[in-house]
């Protein structure tokens, strides 16, 4: 089993979200409070870009329940990616093509 770096393990502990401040409650439902917040945070972009999505703020807190059905539905995994590019470029003033330059795609 690979071990983490020190950089990713950074980035996991201080993972925030440009939706919302409350990272402990689920995002979707409201009510699950986590025990351990950091453990329940969803990363929008997963695979090669998980990293990408943690350096901006593209995750959001989530309860387990939610997480496999996140997982499990990828046009809801699609929808949440649009959803993720919009606030990348409302949030940070980024066009179309500096979102693909960072993500390697356009979901818009």
């Amino acid at each position: 089993m690979k071990n983490k770096t020190k950089k990713l393990a950074k980035l996991e502990r201080n993972r925030v979200s440009i939706f919302t401040d409350d990272l402990e409650h689920c995002y979707i439902c409201k009510l699950h409070e986590f025990i351990n917040p950091k453990d329940d945070i969803h990363e929008i972009f997963r695979g090669r870009n998980r990293i990408n999505s943690m350096k901006y703020g593209l995750c959001i807190p989530i309860c387990r329940f939610h997480h496999s059905k996140f997982t499990d539905d990828p046009i809801l995994e699609k929808e949440w990616k649009i959803i993720g590019q919009q606030k990348f470029m409302e949030v940070y003033e980024k066009t179309k093509e500096d979102f693909i330059d960072i993500f390697g795609k356009n979901y818009l």
